[in-house]
């Protein structure tokens, strides 16, 4: 999965990047062309530290959330703008965008004001795409009935200034759009930078309500603060997490909230070679999840054995999984639970 962080100049968005990753920008990747400095967060999963323990696996592989800063480009991006235009081609390959809005001494913003004018740029930007895609279209011969169709739907939309991400669209729509990375469909958290005794303040009944209307979500960063846990031992950060009053470092936090919103659960892969993590949109199949681990086990997929995670972890054993009844024999239509844990029969 990976996250790009946008906003506008001066709101912190590498000290949000520093305080999630740990992480200073990377030298040499700053040139024109890739602007993008990476960062990977693995997921703690004490699930996946069981498993790895149960099968003495040689190798655990966690979930990993990777979090693009991107180098500034004050030539593009003028003082008090929302977005440098010249980012935007480089935000189309993400899976989820963070919103940084500012609320520290010194920059505090109208937050509802502040996304509707980052929201603003995503639209403009979804509209000249579409608008370029049409003209194309009228040019073209063959099938492309369905995709004009649809495209001139998204441009009306897009024309009253709303994201895509709240039009309903068809399986079929989102499929013809799969390859544009269209900005304002993507999934996208608000960040509000915030000063350590802001932490855990809650947005207003207002600001929630904005945000609810636009499928966004919220995550509260004191990422000034954040930052500073990275040059302590692990028992001097929960002290000081705890005298904040917060229960995780915002890694931890932003984890559960990407999950959350994204709609996105875990299941797993285990055995002696390889204790493996997986993240996979709920409401999937079973044949979607081989997928996620190998393009040939789809093609090949005959059936998957599924045990429940709290059913291995109180049994603790692949036998006593088969003594006791808990191993299912599910096919590709099989709905994935989160914690599943599942080993895929298949033949290519």
């Amino acid at each position: 999965m990976k996250t790009g962080i946008i906003g506008a100049r001066g709101v912190g968005k590498t000290t949000v990047f520093h305080a999630l990753t740990g992480l200073a920008p990377i030298p040499g990747q700053a040139d024109a062309r890739n602007r993008g400095r990476p960062g990977q967060i693995k997921v703690p999963d004490p699930r996946l530290d069981f498993l790895e323990a149960t099968y003495g696996s040689k190798k655990k592989v966690e979930i990993e959330l990777t979090v693009i800063d991107y180098a500034p480009n004050p030539k593009e991006q003028k003082e008090g703008a929302a977005l440098d235009p010249s980012l935007l081609p480089l935000i189309r390959d993400v899976d989820a965008l963070l919103i940084v809005i500012p609320e520290f001494e010194g920059n505090r913003v109208d937050l509802v004001k502040a996304v509707e004018s980052v929201e603003a740029e995503l639209v403009f930007a979804d509209f000249e795409q579409s608008e370029r895609r049409l003209e194309r279209l009228k040019k073209e011969k063959g099938q492309v009935d369905f995709e004009r169709g649809a495209l001139q739907k998204c441009l009306k939309w897009l024309e009253e200034g709303k994201p895509l991400r709240v039009l309903e669209l068809t399986a079929q729509e989102i499929q013809a759009f799969a390859s544009f990375g269209l900005l304002s469909r993507k999934p996208a958290l608000v960040v509000v930078n915030c000063s350590e005794d802001q932490a855990k303040v809650d947005l207003t009944d207002a600001e929630k309500a904005a945000l609810k209307a636009r499928d966004l979500d919220s995550f509260r960063l004191a990422a000034a603060f954040e930052s500073e846990l990275w040059d302590l031992d692990t028992d001097s950060q929960r002290e000081m997490l705890r005298e904040a009053g917060l229960e995780a470092p915002a890694r931890d936090r932003l984890i559960a909230a990407v999950f959350r919103h994204l709609g996105l659960m875990t299941f797993y892969t285990a055995g002696e070679p390889e204790a493996h993590a997986w993240s996979l949109r709920r409401g999937a199949s079973a044949l979607e999840a081989a997928g996620r681990i190998h393009s040939d086990i789809a093609r090949g997929f005959i059936r998957a054995e599924v045990v429940g995670y709290e059913d291995f972890a109180e049994l603790r054993s692949d036998a006593k999984v088969k003594e006791a009844g808990k191993l299912r024999l599910e096919g590709k239509d099989y709905i994935m639970r989160d914690g599943d844990i599942i080993h895929i029969r298949f033949k290519v």
